[in-house]
């Protein structure tokens, strides 16, 4: 396939501090300033919270903020994001390597007050937060079947102290129970058991204590996070069970495994993995969406691309472009709010530049229409041809 040329737009460049600023001494202090009001209607403020950006591989990353290639996270990095008509960040957070793994499982106050700093800038910056458990869960959590009291103790402790440090954060805050919760060792009934176990406790910790807590909308997993029929069925009924308004269904969506890391033949953005994306929103719309629960898509992306680590892209970029259009098709038409998972390979953060500014683009226009941006080329149809899904992804004037 021939590649296309996508009008581009230039992020807007910004110096990114290098110094580890201080920390905060209260976390989520009350001077973050925060411009639009939140919704009462959860459907109506997950609505307002898309797009989603995922600040990736920093906080999360092991065993230090900067260990997996990111730099510090400044206040410049959201003042970008924001500015690129993102509305919400996913900050994910590896506790464990701050936090004493006996009882009673201390968080370093240190490390709390810089994620209550992170917190702050994108709060500041008039953008939806939403705060996790991240690699935890195959750190300790997924030993739960075997260490049962142990990991339940350690879990609620952990939420405990986050919800007790931000308590009093604005509601633009939420919570998210646990990514990709995985459990070893258990059958596929135990395994939901053991989640709805977590998901139960959690809400009930953070409620009880206080401040917004009482109706931040809280974010609860599938299993892995993965948009399976059978665990968003899990999912909607420990939601229907709680009886609580502020509820939000998590998954996470990288398409087709064998496009997303092009490997068997899957080359191309083919009608197989186009029926794998549309039946995965269909799914999300049916369970969740259509009943009144909303949707907050995590992570989306390719599993294998971009990478700017490699010279090459592993997808071809046409068929990745055409991925990303409908991606953004799919969420819109079906009500689902979406967060682009970016590692570094998106947004470069030391120089507060887009890597690449045609994709970049081309995301960016699914949050609205349904074609590509504007392209250079025509393309000529006869005047009783149909316009064909070509042309309208390249998003072209035809010519008849």
């Amino acid at each position: 396939m021939a590649s296309l040329l996508l009008a581009l737009l230039a992020a807007v460049g910004l110096a990114c501090g290098s110094a580890f600023a201080a920390p905060h001494p209260e976390s989520a202090s009350a001077s973050s300033t925060v411009t639009a009001p939140v919704p009462d209607n959860a459907m109506d403020a997950v609505a307002a919270m898309q797009p989603g950006w995922n600040l990736g591989n920093t906080l999360d990353a092991i065993p230090h903020e900067t260990s997996w290639g990111n730099p510090l996270t400044t206040k410049a990095m959201f003042d970008t994001v924001r500015a690129q008509g993102f509305r919400s960040v996913r900050i994910p957070v590896t506790w464990s390597n701050y936090q004493s793994a006996e009882a009673p499982y201390t968080i370093d106050p240190a490390y709390m007050s810089r994620v209550g700093q992170v917190v702050d800038w994108a709060l500041a910056d008039d953008l939806y937060v939403v705060l996790n458990l991240h690699h935890d869960s195959w750190q300790w959590i997924n030993k739960m079947a075997t260490d049962h009291d142990q990991v339940l103790a350690r879990y609620n402790a952990t939420w405990n102290q986050i919800a007790t440090a931000f308590r009093n954060a604005p509601r633009k805050l939420l919570f998210e129970s646990v990514n990709e919760p995985v459990f070893d060792n258990a059958s596929d009934a135990r395994k939901a058991q053991l989640l709805n176990e977590l998901n139960t406790s959690f809400h009930s910790i953070v409620r009880q204590k206080g401040g917004e807590n009482a109706t931040r909308l809280l974010v609860l997993p599938t299993q892995v996070c993965t948009p399976d029929q059978g665990l968003m069925d899990e999912l909607a009924a420990t939601i229907n069970s709680l009886h609580d308004p502020n509820l939000v269904a998590t998954v996470h969506y990288y398409s087709f495994w064998p496009f997303s890391v092009n490997i068997a033949g899957y080359t191309r953005f083919d009608a197989t993995v186009q029926k794998d994306m549309s039946d995965a929103f269909t799914r999300m719309r049916d369970t969740f969406v259509a009943k009144g629960i909303p949707v907050y898509l995590g992570e989306y992306g390719l599993l294998s691309d971009p990478d700017y680590t490699r010279p090459t892209d592993i997808v071809q970029r046409g068929e990745a472009l055409k991925y990303f259009e409908a991606f953004g098709h799919e969420a819109r038409v079906n009500g689902v709010t979406t967060a682009l998972w970016d590692a570094g390979s998106f947004l470069n953060r030391n120089t507060l530049q887009w890597r690449y500014p045609g994709l970049s683009a081309q995301i960016k226009s699914g949050w609205t229409t349904r074609s590509g941006t504007a392209s250079s080329d025509r393309l000529l149809v006869p005047k009783s041809g149909a316009i064909d899904s070509a042309a309208q992804f390249r998003g072209q004037a035809v010519s008849r």
